[in-house]
């Protein structure tokens, strides 16, 4: 009788360990929707960044988002970047995003950069695209396996397989 008792107590100890294990890794998991989420900046450096999405969900320092738009600029006069994606990543401790899916950046002057992935550290002002990059301008046409985008818009570096098609001026 009296190790039966024991045996019972031992399973439930085990029981009520178990059940709360359980519920504090469920409580991790635990997201917040969030509709039409926005967070933007304008620092003192003249950054102004904008990002929005239809749908987000938040983590701990992390937001999910889901149909994004967003549009910054690095320097008081340069020039406006915006962005679309279909889903992203925004880590708000470091100010980085990670995008996915049919991403693409332009600008007002007609320049298209897409890939299927890209990444944008907001503190530093650095893109990285990876995966069928392509950027379209009125001087022509590039692919490249990878890029990085720096200065604004204003310096691009491809790497992997490159290929360049110019449009001819008439």
């Amino acid at each position: 009788m009296l190790t039966s008792i024991v045996k019972a107590k031992y399973f439930i100890l085990a029981a009520i360990f178990l059940l709360q294990a359980n519920i504090y890794l469920k409580s991790e998991d635990l997201a917040i929707e969030i509709d039409n989420p926005r967070f933007s900046e304008k620092g003192l450096n003249d950054k102004v960044y904008e990002i929005k999405a239809k749908k987000g969900l938040k983590f701990d320092n992390k937001l999910e988002l889901f149909e994004v738009e967003g549009k910054f600029k690095t320097e008081k006069n340069g020039k406006w970047i915006y962005l679309v994606a279909d889903t992203g990543s925004f880590f708000q401790i470091t100010n980085f995003i990670e995008l996915q899916k049919n991403i693409i950046f332009y600008t007002e002057e007609g320049e298209t950069v897409k890939s299927n992935h890209a990444s944008f550290d907001m503190n530093d002002d650095v893109i990285k695209l990876r995966e069928n990059v392509s950027h379209e301008s009125s001087k022509g046409l590039i692919l490249s396996d990878d890029s990085i985008i720096t200065d604004n818009f204003n310096k691009i570096k491809y790497s992997g397989n490159v290929v360049s098609i110019l449009k001819s001026s008439n």
